[in-house]
C-alpha cells in the first residue's frame, strides 16, 4: 500500500513538475485573424493558474463566424486528458463539447456526436469544434513521437510528412506538413518554441500582427510545397493515349435532345473528337479501344457555382465534373486555371471567371471592396483586361450603384450577377442591369422586405421562417417569373445547401452528403454532423417546408422558362451529384436535367461550339458511367472514367489518392 502511495506521489509530483515547466515555456500570445486579407478576428493561447491551456478563437465573416473558448489539460503522455469547448460555431448555433479519459476509457460528447472507447491515455482526441490550439498540441506530440505518428480519437490517425526549415525576415520557421485529417496535407508554421507562428491559405490567415507583412512571403513559399506535391499526383493519375482513343459499343447521351443513342463508338484524337460511329462501322486500326457495353457515355458535366481551390481538382474530376464557373476567389485562381489548363494539378477547365466585388464596411464579402462607384469602375476595368468574363457584386453594394456598375460592366462585354444587395429586391436589381442572380433564396426574399439586412445571416432565417408560405401561382410572383423571362434573366439556384441548413440540427448528417459520408476520411464525416441554422423551438417542421418551397420555386421557374444553372458552392464533384437529384426531386425530368448540366450550361457560358455535347468537331471531354442517369439520376455518382481534353483519368485512383473509397 505504502509502495503505490510512493508511486502516485512520485507521479503527481513529476506531473506538477511538468505543468510548472510548461507555465515558464508556454507564454500568452495573441493573433491576428485575416480573411483574404483584411481583419476579421483573433485567436489567442496562454496557459492559466490550473494548468489549463485556454484558447479563444474568433472571426466575423459577413454575420457569421465562430467565437469559442477552450480548455485542456495535458496528461503525461503529452495527449489531452480533459477538455472542454463552448460558444457558438459558424452559423451562431450554441456549441459544447468535453473530453476526458477515465480509467482506460476515453469518453467524450458533442452537440453533434458522443461516444467513448478504452484507450491507453496515448491517443489524441481530435475536437468538432476546437482552435487552433490543439492542433498545435498535436503538432508538438507528434514531433516527439516515433515516425511523427500519433494515433487519433475516435478513430484514424496524423502524420507529420514533412517538415521544411526556412528563415524568413531573418525569423528561423518551420512548415509542418500533416496527413490525417483533409483529403490533402494540412500546413502549419511553427516557430523556434514549436508554437504556431502563422497558418496561411488564400482564404483565411492567422498570425501575430507584428509578423502580418509576412503573409505574402509564408504564403508563396507554403505554394511551392503544395504545387509541387499535386504536380507529383498529375504524372501519377493522368493517362495520355499513345493512339487513338476508342469507346466502344456504349449508350450515347445527346444532349441536344435528351435521349440516349444505343451502340455508339466515339472516337479521339488527341483533345478532339473524330467520329461518331454506329456499332457496324470501323475503328481505326491500333486504338486503344475501351469497352462501355451497359454504360452511359455523356457529356462532361458543369458546376456552375464553384470557388476553386488547388485540392478541388481531383474532386471535381473524379464526380465527372469537367467544366466549372468560378464564382469570386482571389488572384490565386488565375494561376490555379493555369495549372488546371497544363495538367500540373488535376483539375477541370475554369470556364468562366466572375470578379468580386463589394462595398466596404462592417458586412463585406471576403474580396475585393470599394468605397465609391468610379473604384468600382476601375475593378472592373481591371478584371476585364484579367481575362474575367463576368462581374459578382455582393450584399453591402449601395442600391444606388448597380445600374452603373452593370452599365460598365455591360460596356466591357461582362455579364453582372450576384447577391442582391441589401435593402434592395430583385426585381429592381433586374431592372437596374442584374443578368444572373445567385442562390435561390434571394429570389424569395423579393417578397418579404427590403428592409431586411440581407448582409447578415438574416437572407438564410428569414428565407427558412417564410419561404413555406409563398404562393407560387399567386400574381405577385408570376409578374415576377415574366420579369425574369422578359429579360432572360439565369438563375443559379445552388438549391442543396439550404437543404441541410433549413433541415437539420447537430447530430444529424448533411443531406448533401449522407449518401457518401461513408466513403470519406474519418475526420472529414465528423465534420458533416455539425447541423444547419438554429433553428427556434417548434418550427422544424416549418423550415422542412421552407426548403420544400424552394424546390417548388426550381421547378416553377423551368417550366416557365426561366433557365437554371445547376451548381452547388459547396464540396467539390459530390454536391453537384446531389444537387442534380434535387432538380429531378423537385419535379424536373432527369434528361432535362442532364441538360441542364451539360449543354445549357455551355449554351450560356457561351462555349458550346466546343463544349456540352458529344459531337465530331468539339473538345473531348465526356464521361463513362456505370448505369442509365436518364431514368435514375443517382446513377450520375456511378463514374467509371473522366476524359478531359483527350487524357483519361480513372475516378477510383483519384479518389484513392484522397483516402475517399470508390462507389464500388
Amino acid at each position: 500500500m505504502m509502495k503505490n502511495i510512493l508511486v502516485f506521489a512520485i507521479g503527481l509530483f513529476l506531473f506538477s513538475c511538468q505543468q510548472e515547466s510548461a507555465r515558464t515555456v508556454y507564454a500568452a500570445k495573441d493573433y491576428n485573424v485575416y480573411i483574404q486579407g483584411n481583419l476579421a478576428g483573433k485567436h489567442s493561447s496562454r496557459l492559466d493558474s490550473d494548468g489549463n491551456y485556454v484558447f479563444t478563437y474568433a472571426f466575423n465573416d459577413r454575420g457569421r463566424g465562430p467565437e469559442l473558448t477552450e480548455k485542456i489539460i495535458l496528461n503525461t503522455n503529452g495527449a489531452i486528458q480533459q477538455m472542454e469547448v463552448s460558444g457558438v460555431n459558424y452559423l451562431k448555433d450554441t456549441i459544447s463539447e468535453v473530453f476526458h479519459y477515465d480509467d482506460g476509457m476515453a469518453i467524450w460528447k458533442s452537440t453533434s456526436e458522443r461516444g467513448e472507447v478504452s484507450a491507453d491515455s496515448n491517443a489524441f482526441y481530435s475536437s468538432v469544434n476546437g482552435t487552433l490550439g490543439d492542433w498545435e498540441l498535436l503538432i508538438r506530440k507528434m514531433l516527439s513521437s516515433e515516425g511523427h505518428s500519433v494515433d487519433l480519437l475516435p478513430s484514424g490517425s496524423a502524420r507529420i510528412s514533412n517538415i521544411d526549415s526556412v528563415e524568413i525576415d531573418g525569423v528561423p520557421l518551420r512548415l509542418v506538413a500533416v496527413t490525417g485529417f483533409g483529403f490533402v496535407p494540412s500546413y502549419l508554421w511553427l516557430d523556434q518554441d514549436d508554437r504556431v507562428f502563422a497558418s496561411i491559405s488564400s482564404w483565411i490567415s492567422v498570425i501575430g500582427s507584428e509578423h502580418n507583412s509576412m503573409i505574402d512571403q509564408l504564403m508563396a513559399f507554403q505554394t511551392e510545397k503544395e504545387d509541387a506535391y499535386f504536380e507529383v499526383l498529375a504524372k501519377e493519375l493522368t493517362e495520355v493515349p499513345s493512339s487513338n482513343l476508342v469507346i466502344r459499343n456504349t449508350n450515347l447521351f445527346d444532349s441536344n435532345s435528351g435521349n440516349l443513342v444505343p451502340n455508339q463508338t466515339v472516337v479521339v484524337k488527341g483533345n478532339s473528337i473524330v467520329a461518331v460511329l454506329s456499332e457496324s462501322d470501323k475503328v481505326p486500326d491500333n486504338s486503344q479501344v475501351i469497352d462501355g457495353a451497359n454504360k452511359t457515355l455523356m457529356p462532361g458535366l458543369f458546376d456552375n457555382h464553384c470557388h476553386v481551390q488547388k485540392e478541388d481538382g481531383l474532386l471535381h474530376l473524379a464526380a465527372g465534373v469537367t467544366s466549372v464557373r468560378d464564382m469570386a476567389n482571389s488572384r490565386e485562381l488565375l494561376e490555379i486555371k493555369k495549372q488546371f489548363d497544363a495538367n500540373t494539378n488535376i483539375g477541370p477547365r475554369v470556364v468562366t471567371l466572375a470578379g468580386f466585388i463589394d462595398q466596404k464596411g462592417p458586412f463585406a464579402g471576403p474580396g475585393l471592396t470599394i468605397s465609391t462607384v468610379e473604384e468600382g469602375k476601375k475593378a472592373i476595368e481591371d478584371y476585364q483586361k484579367d481575362g474575367y468574363q463576368q462581374i459578382k457584386l455582393y450584399s453591402s453594394i449601395d442600391p444606388d450603384w448597380v445600374m452603373p456598375l452593370a452599365e460598365k460592366a455591360h460596356a466591357l462585354g461582362l455579364k453582372l450577377s450576384g447577391h442582391i444587395p441589401a435593402h434592395m429586391l430583385a426585381e429592381q436589381a433586374i431592372k437596374d442591369g442584374f443578368d444572373e442572380i445567385q442562390h435561390v433564396n434571394m429570389l424569395v426574399l423579393n417578397f418579404l422586405s427590403d428592409t431586411i439586412d440581407t448582409r447578415t445571416p438574416l437572407r438564410f432565417s428569414a428565407v427558412a421562417e417564410h419561404a413555406h408560405a409563398l404562393d407560387l401561382k399567386g400574381k405577385e410572383f408570376q409578374d415576377f417569373v415574366q420579369l425574369l423571362k422578359e429579360r432572360e434573366i439565369e438563375i443559379d439556384p445552388t438549391v442543396s445547401i439550404f437543404e441541410g441548413m433549413f433541415t437539420t440540427k447537430a447530430g444529424v448528417p448533411d443531406p448533401q452528403f449522407e449518401a457518401i459520408l461513408d466513403r470519406l476520411p474519418i475526420q472529414i464525416q465528423r465534420s458533416y454532423f455539425s447541423g444547419g441554422l438554429p433553428i427556434p423551438n417548434g418550427m422544424e417542421q416549418q423550415y422542412k417546408d421552407s426548403f420544400s418551397k424552394l424546390l417548388d420555386i426550381l421547378l416553377e421557374l423551368h417550366e416557365s422558362g426561366v433557365t437554371l444553372l445547376p451548381g452547388t458552392d459547396a464540396m467539390p464533384g459530390f454536391a453537384l451529384h446531389k444537387e442534380l437529384e434535387n432538380y429531378v426531386k423537385a419535379g424536373i425530368p432527369a434528361k432535362e436535367v442532364l441538360q441542364l448540366a451539360t449543354l445549357k450550361s455551355a449554351e450560356v457560358i457561351g462555349v458550346d461550339d466546343q463544349l456540352g455535347s458529344i459531337e465530331k468537331g468539339k473538345l473531348a471531354d465526356f464521361i463513362l458511367i456505370d448505369g442509365n442517369p436518364t431514368e435514375n439520376i443517382s446513377d450520375i455518382r456511378r463514374v467509371e472514367l473522366t476524359i478531359k481534353n483527350g487524357k483519361v483519368y480513372r475516378p477510383k485512383e483519384l479518389y484513392s489518392a484522397l483516402g475517399i473509397r470508390h462507389y464500388k
